[in-house]
């Protein structure tokens, strides 16, 4: 049987805000090693080297103007309408090669989906953990993401497939994405994320569920810091997944953002990594054909081994949780699941609860009958 798709490269790391910006792409690096340590490559998956996104298909989800602006940043001068697009923010810097690296990512994407539709690999799930950049929009560069290959990747799957889905377990909402389909009934997309007045992109209440023919199909389950495990599954539980299922999608786009974890120090959610994988484990349980994709995740120790997790268990290849002796960075990350839990104040907790149960009532009411469920 044929090894399902890792695509990567060392050119990854070219994708780079600087050393003082939060999104740090050794984290790649650290990941693809941790997998080799383990042997992933020689049992489990193939490595491919990606190919940068054609314009022509990076023009189906971003606007020209915004194309040929970023392309154009190379050129002395060309930084002076940046800002009207969202580069040259705190969130995202300019830097050079910030169109070609950005094209990179979002090849990736495409690729895996394509992966997906050629039945290569297995055709069961392909990865790129470069990807998950859900924050950017149609024309505007936000919150460390320049193009959108999440994006992207569905309308590739598109191609081929009827109904598509979306599913976001990032701690941040998925606003890019919910925006670029949010009227279409073909791509449900699904995202669980912190939620509040100051909480960046302070989008996805759960009355967002689409406009026109797309009215239904966008899912949005917010939730409050101090979540754990048991609270953010049993909303995804109770109110997302029945959803995902009626909606039978497919294939699915999976973002897997690891910054729900209670180590993350962008936000202050409180999962551990067996608890998240818990919703990995869902999806797969689907059984139908997953592009898995990065996102966020900026406590280094945490990202790398969540990933591994996931990727792990999406590949179906158990992996012990020692982690080998050889991966050099063994010292800070000895084991891929958390054996200490966060401790969360009762008061803290029961606002949680009391949010999530909330959120939970206002999903159900307002999409359940769209989807014919109880």
């Amino acid at each position: 049987m044929s090894k399902p798709l890792f695509f990567y490269s060392d050119d990854f790391a070219r994708y780079n805000f600087g050393p003082q910006h939060p999104l740090k792409p050794v984290r790649l690096g650290m990941t693809y090693e941790l997998l080799a340590a383990y042997g992933m490559f020689e049992d489990g998956l193939q490595v491919v080297e990606p190919q940068a996104l054609d314009v022509e298909e990076a023009a189906k989800t971003h606007s020209r103007e915004y194309l040929d602006v970023l392309r154009g940043l190379r050129a002395e001068g060309g930084r002076s309408r940046m800002l009207w697009y969202g580069i040259g923010t705190g969130d995202v810097p300019y830097f050079d090669g910030i169109y070609e690296s950005s094209l990179l990512y979002a090849g990736a994407s495409a690729q895996a989906a394509q992966a997906i539709l050629d039945g290569e690999g297995g055709g069961q799930v392909a990865f790129n953990i470069s990807g998950g950049l859900h924050h950017a929009h149609y024309a505007r560069a936000a919150g460390f993401c320049v193009l959108n290959d999440c994006a992207v990747a569905l309308r590739r799957l598109r191609r081929k497939y009827d109904r598509v889905a979306y599913v976001d377990i990032d701690v941040h909402h998925g606003d890019g994405v919910q925006e670029l389909f949010y009227d279409d009934p073909t791509v449900l997309t699904i995202s669980l994320h912190g939620y509040g007045r100051t909480f960046f992109p302070g989008t996805g209440s759960t009355g967002e569920i689409g406009v026109w023919p797309g009215e239904g199909y966008s899912v949005n389950l917010p939730l409050a810091a101090y979540t754990d495990d048991k609270v953010w599954l049993s909303a995804w539980r109770e109110a997302a997944l029945p959803i995902l299922r009626a909606f039978a999608p497919q294939a699915i786009v999976l973002q897997m953002g690891t910054d729900t974890h209670f180590l993350d120090p962008l936000a202050h959610l409180c999962l551990t990594a067996q608890g998240w994988l818990e919703a990995v484990r869902d999806v797969k349980s689907l059984g139908v054909p997953i592009v898995a994709v990065g996102g966020g995740g900026y406590n280094l120790t945490t990202v790398t081994r969540m990933w591994a997790l996931a990727i792990s268990e999406l590949a179906g290849i158990s992996l012990p949780d020692a982690v080998p002796v050889s991966y050099r960075h063994r010292d800070r990350i000895p084991t891929l699941r958390d054996h200490e839990l966060p401790r969360i104040p009762d008061a803290e907790m029961g606002m949680a609860r009391s949010f999530a149960a909330k959120s939970v009532r206002e999903v159900n009411e307002l999409l359940f009958p769209h989807f014919n469920l109880g």
